[in-house]
């Protein structure tokens, strides 16, 4: 009960700064976060993603602004001048860093590595000769392929591919790290754990055009250091359930 009023005292406090819209910084955000899939975990990302903004801006004194948009024209509504800003987790490619400015990430979803919790593997090092369990069609295959001697296994699902390695049949699970961070806090909890940071770059970002707002993305990468480096990231991280407990 406390989160779902957290939840709405977050969503009421940028609807009604949002009720003037000549004043402050406009970012767009697509409540649905498409084309991810964050299943029962959208509205956790959803408020962490609100709140964090609005750390950021009382620190940085930006006065943002929440629009929420429908997944399809949340890039046309950005060309277009609706706001300024995107929350997104459009990758910064070459092609992308043409168009778009690009913040640090504000909240990491690369793959990591997640082993019995008695294992002694803690790195990709360890993985010569190791059965590794990775998800049909995700990011992570690249990433083991690029690890001497491992065999992949591949799964249709995180719940098969974590059973898996429960039951003992590969010997970790290369898996994104917020469905990591829910089964180990959850299911699997004594059972299995994270030994790695996210292997690669993808994430949520804020995304401006082009040269159009620099200092916004200053300003929001400022901010996330700050919060970062005094603690209130990792406990707005645990506030809604993205934290490794």
């Amino acid at each position: 009960m406390a989160r779902v009023l957290s939840f709405l005292m977050l969503f009421l406090t940028f609807f009604s700064c949002g009720s003037n819209t000549n004043e402050g910084r406009k970012v767009g955000v697509d409540a649905s976060w498409y084309p991810l899939n964050f299943d029962n975990r959208t509205n956790n990302v959803t408020a962490f993603s609100t709140e964090l903004l609005g750390q950021i801006g009382k620190i940085e004194k930006i006065p943002f602004v929440k629009v929420t948009v429908n997944w399809d024209t949340l890039m046309e509504g950005l060309k277009k001048d609706e706001y300024e800003a995107i929350l997104t987790s459009m990758p910064p490619y070459i092609f992308n860093e043409k168009l778009f400015d690009f913040s640090d990430i504000y909240l990491p979803l690369g793959p990591v590595l997640v082993v019995p919790l008695k294992s002694k593997i803690d790195s990709l090092n360890d993985l010569d000769g190791k059965e590794i369990a990775a998800i049909a069609g995700s990011s992570s295959a690249e990433i083991l392929e690029g690890s001497k001697g491992v065999l992949i296994r591949f799964y249709e699902s995180i719940p098969s591919a974590l059973n898996a390695l429960a039951s003992g049949n590969v010997d970790g699970a290369m898996i994104d790290i917020l469905s990591a961070v829910a089964y180990c806090n959850d299911l699997y909890q004594g059972i299995l754990k994270i030994v790695t940071p996210p292997l690669n770059d993808e994430g949520l970002r804020l995304v401006t055009k082009h040269s159009a707002a620099p200092d916004l993305i200053r300003g929001f990468n400022r901010g996330l250091q700050r919060l970062k480096k005094n603690g209130d990231y990792n406990a707005m991280l645990k506030k809604w359930d993205l934290y490794l407990k």
